[in-house]
């Protein structure tokens, strides 16, 4: 079998991330990218590792940013 999971189940972990995505960065339903954006760099400068953070947690950070981006991207 190609898939491990059925598509439906990778739907709803897909929409798991985002939903964690956007609560973490502090997004309220129909964000913009330039939000995206701002909440991102806000939350960098805090958990950066040249600012004391953790490389893990930027790295989550930064994948984050990127699953919402891609969010907006495909809703317009």
């Amino acid at each position: 079998m190609f898939f491990q999971h059925s598509p439906e189940t990778l739907r709803q972990n897909l929409w798991a991330e985002l939903q964690t995505a956007a609560i973490a960065f502090g997004l309220h339903p129909g964000f913009t990218a330039a939000e995206v954006e701002a909440a991102f760099r806000r939350l960098a400068r805090k958990m950066h590792p040249d600012a004391g953070g953790a490389l893990d947690i930027f790295q989550k950070l930064v994948s984050q940013r990127d699953l919402l981006l891609s969010q907006v991207r495909t809703r317009v």
